[in-house]
């Protein structure tokens, strides 16, 4: 792209020393776009989350454990001219953790997480920032008691919390150094130690973080006074040949939440009522077209997902194929930051086995809604960052018991990478033709 976008200076050149110049519309200007380029910035870095220790209660006998830390991957943006930091929080799948005297392995983890960071005076390099913010993200407990041998293992309590942040950040003209305290709100729960008998769990109020960051403008050369006319030129050369629709495909890392309890584990396996039925890192495929002048897309979209749960004397694994057609309007665009919504219409199978037993299957058709945002500054990039978002409500696979699964999740897909195709090609074309030329 680099190679092309210099090729098109070139023509730039040429368009400029001929009459075909007063064809060209000037659909971006440089107080617009430099101002659009400043508004978010591409953030790359991680932390270690010192999460909260507590106790374990279980007739009568009290034992306490002490902090996990994990070390986690972060992918975000500043927003709002630094402003806003959005992110998402990746764990390693590293988790350092005290040993206790009552347990041959503990631990309690917290998932992928998804927050806000809000400065009230912006982020200026030299200088030190607070912030106050929130996030959400699964929760999980796990230990399994001395003496206490099963064939799959001990349970597991899961749950989403939503923590809320402050802390403060340090930046420079490259990163940013930040340290945080997490308020923990819901800390007490009951957890099976065995089949049939409950511990209360205590966790203590408050955990840190350490984390740096990388920030960096990936389109700073748009913000020139030559990038803008660049960005004239090639929506000149989409608009000629009928390319400003364009078929596109994407591909990235998405999540399904539980938003719903099922019956089923409930009533037959109480012991796993409390572990979550959510799938992390599956695939989010999608294919489609995009229409300009209603600034709305069209696309096939496709995401499997695979749930298992186990413990004690029972093993469940549920599996979800969906693939539907989404139609998504863009609702505005304000300095880059597009969003839309549309409905979305798909196909689902459903499956459930019970330790090794397929119970139950379904084939059928679903409407749901799908929302989400592009990262867009301009029409006639060759690629784009999206974020997508659905839900089917009520989505369930009834059991020959009358018990129900339920497949209602949210879907959260965090960063998907969207290539237009045939635009890359096309600009080359051009830029070949220029170079010639000269």
């Amino acid at each position: 792209m680099k190679r092309a976008v210099f090729f098109l200076a070139i023509t730039l050149l040429l368009v400029a020393s001929s009459s075909a110049q007063a064809t060209i519309d000037s659909i971006y200007n440089y107080q617009e776009l430099n101002k659009s380029l400043r508004f978010a910035q591409l953030t790359l870095g991680g932390d270690v989350l010192c999460a909260s220790g507590g106790r374990s209660t279980m007739q009568g006998s009290e034992r306490s454990f002490g902090m996990g830390m994990q070390p986690r991957f972060t992918i975000g943006g500043l927003h709002f001219w630094g402003h806003t930091d959005f992110y998402v929080t990746f764990p390693l799948g590293i988790n350092f953790q005290q040993k206790t005297d009552f347990s041959t392995r503990l631990r309690h983890t917290e998932g992928v997480e998804t927050g806000m960071k809000i400065y009230p005076w912006a982020l200026r390099p030299g200088r030190l920032r607070p912030y106050i913010g929130f996030g959400f993200q699964p929760f999980s407990f796990r230990y399994k008691a001395k003496g206490n041998e099963t064939e799959h293992g001990a349970a597991i309590f899961e749950r989403f919390i939503a923590p809320p942040q402050a802390g403060v950040t340090y930046a420079t003209r490259h990163y940013l150094f930040t340290a945080g305290l997490r308020v923990y709100t819901k800390r007490s729960f009951n957890y099976y130690e065995l089949p049939t008998q409950q511990a209360q769990i205590d966790m203590q109020p408050f955990g840190f973080t350490l984390g740096i960051l990388r920030y960096m403008d990936t389109d700073v050369g748009m913000g020139t006074p030559r990038g803008v006319q660049q960005q004239n030129i090639m929506y000149h050369i989409l608009k000629e040949n009928k390319r400003l629709d364009a078929w596109y495909w994407g591909i990235g890392p998405s999540a399904a939440l539980q938003m719903s309890k099922s019956s089923l584990l409930k009533q037959k396996y109480p012991y796993l009522a409390n572990t979550s039925l959510s799938s992390f890192l599956m695939p989010d495929l999608t294919f489609g077209r995009y229409f300009s002048k209603p600034d709305l897309h069209v696309g096939f979209t496709a995401r499997p997902m695979f749930f298992k749960v186990r413990a004690f004397d029972a093993q469940l694994r549920m599996q979800r194929l969906t693939a539907g057609i989404e139609a998504c309007k863009f609702l505005f665009d304000y300095h880059g930051f597009v969003p839309f919504a549309g409905p979305m219409v798909s196909v689902e199978y459903l499956n459930l086995e019970e330790n090794g037993i397929q119970t139950a299957k379904k084939l059928q058709p679903s409407i749901g809604i799908a929302f989400g945002w592009d990262i867009r500054l301009t029409q006639t990039g060759t690629s784009l960052l999206r974020t997508n978002l659905r839900y089917v409500p009520g989505l369930n696979l009834k059991t020959d018991e009358g018990e129900k699964v339920m497949f209602d999740h949210l879907e959260f897909n965090f960063i998907q990478y969207v290539t237009f195709i045939g635009r890359k090609k096309l600009y080359r074309k051009y830029a070949s033709s220029a170079a010639r030329a000269k």
